[in-house]
């Protein structure tokens, strides 16, 4: 299991956990001049929290974007054991119980709140909830720099809505259409995904866009889906995948739109 930190802006770092077949998947940490901010522990790495600590030594919050492991695993619990505040959606608190049946307890959370802000000292990051992969999925705003940590609150260039527990798509079509309206504020945004590696290119207000025009697609019937199915905990999950300018793969249950 490869654990790699990259330096993407002077503030911004990448830690990346992947085992090269099937786990990739990305965290952000935010560096300000007076407190940090970790968005997502990854997977299965227990050394996330070492890693943050060889970059900075500032006081730190932890915010998780949704309940799903593969963003709030196992790294959990150094940073909880450190007294660092671990902030997560209450909508989500439930997702996190379910998938990990009590491993590791849901109190470690502090409930985070639509709207909240984390000041770093010379950055302030915003909370914006957009409910659709999960009840209670987040993204975080850095309105001063543009750039938008969406997880798989948006998908990474491929998008997840076929699974158990997403939200009705009509439902994530009204919460996408609002924050895509107050993105347009901000022509140069950059959107910083759970899963990088998934799209060529980097991620910005247009694929914000094309995503809300795939999801009237598929609400009016026109997309281009093709029927598939997947392996999913020992079933056999049926969906369909549409693509649309920069968002490549759309995965959706056309029984729950």
């Amino acid at each position: 299991m490869a654990l790699i930190t990259g330096q993407l802006q002077h503030n911004l770092f990448q830690l990346n956990e992947n085992d090269g077949l099937y786990l990739n998947v990305d965290a952000y940490l935010l560096v300000g001049k007076d407190r940090a901010l970790l968005i997502d522990t990854l997977q299965e790495t227990e050394e996330l929290y070492e890693r943050v600590r060889k970059i900075t030594d500032k006081p730190l919050d932890v915010a998780i974007s949704h309940g799903h492991p593969d963003h709030a695993g196992r790294g959990l619990k150094q940073f909880h054991d450190a007294g660092i505040d671990i902030w997560m959606a209450e909508a989500d608190i439930a997702v996190y119980k379910d998938l990990f049946n009590g491993e590791y307890p849901a109190d470690w959370f502090s409930i985070l709140e639509d709207g909240q802000r984390f000041d770093l000292g010379d950055q302030v990051i915003e909370t914006i909830f957009l409910p659709g992969h999960t009840p209670g999925s987040a993204v975080f705003l850095d309105e001063k720099q543009q750039r938008l940590f969406s997880s798989d609150a948006a998908g990474s260039g491929l998008f997840w809505m076929q699974i158990p527990g997403c939200v009705p798509l009509h439902e994530y079509r009204e919460h996408l259409a609002s924050l895509v309206k107050r993105m347009d504020n901000y022509p140069k945004l950059r959107v910083y995904p759970g899963h990088r590696w998934q799209s060529d290119t980097q991620l910005n207000l247009q694929y914000l866009h094309d995503t809300l025009d795939l999801t009237d697609m598929i609400l009016a019937g026109t997309d281009n889906g093709t029927d598939l199915e997947m392996p999913y905990h020992g079933t056999v999950l049926r969906y369909r995948e549409c693509s649309y300018g920069m968002m490549k793969g759309y995965c959706y249950n056309p029984d729950n739109l």
